[in-house]
C-alpha cells in the first residue's frame, strides 16, 4: 500500500511524488537543479536537496517507488522538460 506523498521542498511546495513523476516522464533529470526545472520553479533554501538528490539516485536504480528500472540517461534534461 502506498502512502501520502511527503513534501520535499517546503519553498516550492513540492512533494516527493512530484519529483518522482518528473523523472519518470523519460527527461531524465540528473541533478536537483534539473529537477527543479522540469517542475517549472528553482532551487531557493536548499534545503532539500540532499532529498531530491536521493530520489534521483533511487530512480536510477530502479529503486523508488514505482520500481522500474531504468536505462542510463543519455539525453540532456534541458532538451525535454517542458517548461
Amino acid at each position: 500500500m502506498r502512502g501520502a506523498s511527503m513534501i520535499v521542498c517546503s519553498c516550492n511546495v513540492l512533494t516527493d511524488s512530484e519529483i518522482r513523476a518528473a523523472l519518470n516522464r523519460g527527461a531524465c533529470p540528473r541533478t536537483p537543479f534539473a529537477v527543479y526545472n522540469c517542475l517549472g520553479c528553482s532551487l531557493n533554501c536548499g534545503r532539500c536537496i540532499v532529498t531530491v538528490r536521493t530520489i534521483i539516485n533511487e530512480a536510477n536504480a530502479g529503486t523508488a517507488t514505482g520500481g522500474s528500472s531504468r536505462e542510463p540517461c543519455e539525453t540532456d534534461a534541458i532538451v525535454l522538460c517542458p517548461v
